[in-house]
């Protein structure tokens, strides 16, 4: 016979329940940053480049395997490099080598473009912006992005010419404020095109906003075979440079974590942190001040079981009364017998009869079975439950 547990207090329920709404709360704000972070970036970032993009071994639409084999074809020979220290490893001569290189996500910093350029007397820069431009094509600026179609030739540059026409979609750059003089090509607004060809520190730069002419998908279209080929053709060596993470590290802190961070990033994060304690701050003052309170006084046990007594008899619960004395001499005299803690009251019944040489049925109906109609009954059936005990612990303890 097992007694149902006490019932949890609704002031501890609703104690328990006002203390874990700050924690929702703080979970929920914090969704919700992710979720306009997540938004945010999706909707600003630049768009994506295929792990494969231009890269001379890749024989998929986004590669450039063609163009670099036929250029192996007519005797330059292409040397792959992804690090500025394979591209120093691959110079032998600056006047004998072109350098193509397509940095997307603006890895190289401002020392180690100039390095670069140093390399070689003649390089191509593919689709750069602004911070690259001031290194390679000092005041020139990004102004816009091109439209898709067939455009003729319109200048002087050699490969232009022999390309006569090119189908592109491209950047556009304006070159009104440069600081050296430039040869512009395929021309869409006023002082901006999509190729130039100007001269930095004394080598030949040439910048070229649209990369996807040179790759298999494109390269057959209109001129664009002609103008990659010769572009990139006019001296014995080519050097393929494709920036990768390694060139961190010879930055001189030009290239760093905060410089790959998206702007709008650490404020949205630090609005969140705010916003968080904020809401953590507002949800702990409806708790109110601490409250000094003395430790809980130690009350006797007899002290504890007259006071249950009192409410089982002003409730007229003699039942639960009952219930509460056969359940501890039923605990105790399976003790004294030596029985195991999970013993049934059948067992500590057979046990009991055993020892004071009752029948069963007597020693059940006393731990078990009789009901007292009266308090009186009920008292009389308390005081045999203590000579049981009592008798049980002489007998076992002899």
């Amino acid at each position: 016979m097992t007694l149902a547990p006490p019932a949890v207090p609704t002031s501890a329920r609703a104690t328990t329940t006002r203390s874990a709404r700050p924690i929702v709360i703080g979970i929920v704000a914090l969704v919700v940053v992710a979720i306009v972070a997540i938004v945010v970036f999706a909707v600003t970032r630049p768009p994506a480049r295929g792990d494969d993009y231009l890269s001379p071994t890749s024989g998929s639409p986004d590669g450039a395997r063609a163009l670099v084999h036929v250029l192996g074809n007519q005797g330059v020979r292409v040397t792959s490099a992804t690090t500025l220290a394979e591209v120093r490893d691959a110079t032998a001569d600056p006047d004998t080598t072109t350098i193509v290189v397509y940095d997307y996500y603006e890895l190289l910093g401002s020392q180690q473009r100039q390095m670069l350029l140093h390399q070689a007397h003649r390089v191509v820069v593919l689709d750069p912006f602004d911070d690259e431009l001031a290194d390679y094509a000092p005041g020139v600026v990004l102004e816009s992005n091109g439209t898709y179609g067939r455009i003729p030739t319109d200048c002087t540059l050699f490969a232009a010419k022999q390309a006569r026409a090119v189908t592109i979609s491209s950047y556009g750059y304006d070159v009104s404020n440069a600081k050296n003089d430039v040869v512009g090509c395929y021309q869409y607004a006023a002082d901006t095109y999509a190729a130039i060809q100007t001269t930095t520190q004394g080598d030949q730069v040439t910048i070229v906003g649209f990369s996807g002419a040179f790759t298999n998908g494109s390269i057959l279209e209109s001129g664009n075979a002609a103008f990659a080929l010769n572009i990139l053709g006019e001296v014995p060596n080519l050097i393929w440079y494709l920036p990768d993470y390694s060139d961190y590290d010879a930055g001189n802190g030009s290239v760093s974590a905060q410089s790959l961070t998206p702007p709008w990033l650490t404020p949205l994060l630090i609005l969140g942190g705010v916003l968080l304690l904020a809401v953590a701050f507002w949800r702990a003052r409806r708790f109110g001040p601490l409250v000094a309170e003395k430790l809980p006084v130690i009350v006797r046990s007899n002290e504890t079981m007259e006071g249950r007594a009192r409410l089982y008899e002003r409730a007229g619960a003699r039942g639960h009364a009952l219930d509460s004395l056969r359940i501890g001499t039923i605990a105790r005299l399976a003790i004294v017998c030596g029985l195991p803690r999970r013993s049934s009251v059948d067992e500590v019944v057979d046990t009991v009869a055993a020892l004071v040489r009752r029948p069963r049925a007597e020693v059940a109906g006393l731990l078990i079975g009789a009901v007292p109609p009266t308090d009186a009954a009920l008292v009389q059936l308390s005081d045999e439950l203590l000579r049981l005990e009592a008798e049980v612990t002489k007998i076992a303890r002899s």
